[in-house]
């Protein structure tokens, strides 16, 4: 599937978006995360993220190489972070990929990757929703961002939700966030207190950059599934303490949770495991108890989607230059 004699292709975010469907997406983040968790074959390789400050700008430089033997996909993604660029009009966090052929290293596709990032973490948020929640009637989403958008996306795709709510600190971007949806025909309710939107919910999305507790033990039902995806570098600040102690915890890799999640031994709380033990039967959830994914992200779920992007790119371009497109 990687040519030899073509230069890399160079894919932006209007494509990639173009390129991707969650129903094609989905079966093969799950299937990345469960070969992520097998300690057998070791197919997935992963090295822990690499961050390079940038003194001068307080921005920093981070990469994420991948490689899935089971996809045959090879990929780096590299982040640039730099809050000061809100001053100038600019995103703050850009991120692209670079998709290597792995028989011989040589590069394949450069991608713009926000789009990537959004649609493979909401993507993993969709498969620990359903391997671990017990109902899906109403869906709660805390934050009106990127993630919050493409988890809305998702989850409305892949499950039958009767009501999506969304709650933000700033109304106006959750009632922005409200008309995108309606031009996919997700229907959304914004609401105006973050304890009134999570009330009775069974899903609960939290995506935020939130420094101290959005959500709190004393707001949720018994049985309620989260997703805990924001929080940005302190991960576990977005859920009180009273939550942490009363909830079951998975995340997508034990490497990561040791580093970014270590914070939560100060609560006296472990994390059971990760979701693609789940996903392999070697973890059965009690889906009674109240549960929480704690997303990091992974540079296999980075590498699969951009070898599928670039699968789906390389089709299209074949159907345009066979003989049958051009009469």
């Amino acid at each position: 599937s990687f040519p030899h004699l073509e230069p890399p292709v160079f894919l932006d975010e209007d494509t990639v978006r173009d390129l991707l469907t969650w129903d094609t997406l989905v079966p093969i983040i799950e299937g990345a995360m469960r070969a992520a968790s097998d300690k057998k074959t070791i197919s997935v390789v992963q090295p822990p993220r690499t961050i390079m400050p940038v003194p001068t700008t307080d921005g920093f430089l981070m990469t994420m190489p991948g490689f899935s033997g089971g996809d045959n996909a090879l990929a780096c993604k590299v982040v640039t972070a730099f809050p000061k660029n809100s001053d100038k009009g600019l995103a703050t966090i850009n991120a692209t990929i670079l998709l290597f052929d792995p028989t011989t290293g040589r590069l394949a596709m450069i991608m713009e990757a926000n789009e990537v990032t959004a649609w493979r973490t909401a993507a993993a948020s969709v498969v620990a929703t359903k391997h671990l929640s017990s109902d899906t009637n109403i869906l709660a989403i805390l934050g009106s961002g990127i993630q919050a958008k493409s988890h809305a996306l998702a989850m409305n795709n892949s499950f039958n939700f009767t009501q999506i709510r969304v709650w933000s600190r700033n109304l106006s971007s959750a009632q922005s966030m409200c008309e995108f949806l309606k031009e996919y025909g997700t229907e959304v309710v914004v609401f105006k207190s973050g304890e009134e939107c999570v009330k009775d919910a069974d899903v609960i999305v939290t995506a935020t950059y939130a420094t101290s507790p959005i959500l709190r033990l004393a707001w949720v039902k018994p049985g309620v599934h989260i997703n805990a995806i924001g929080a940005g570098v302190n991960h576990h600040s977005e859920l009180d303490e009273h939550l942490y102690r009363h909830s079951v915890i998975y995340t997508d890799t034990m490497a990561s949770a040791k580093v970014e999640l270590q914070g939560l031994a100060e609560f006296g709380v472990k994390i059971e495991g990760e979701i693609g033990d789940i996903v392999a039967g070697h973890i059965t959830p009690n889906r009674r108890d109240i549960t929480v994914f704690h997303s990091l992200g992974m540079a296999v779920e980075d590498a699969v989607t951009a070898k599928l992007v670039y699968d789906k790119y390389r089709v299209n371009q074949q159907s345009e230059d066979s003989p049958k497109a051009q009469t």
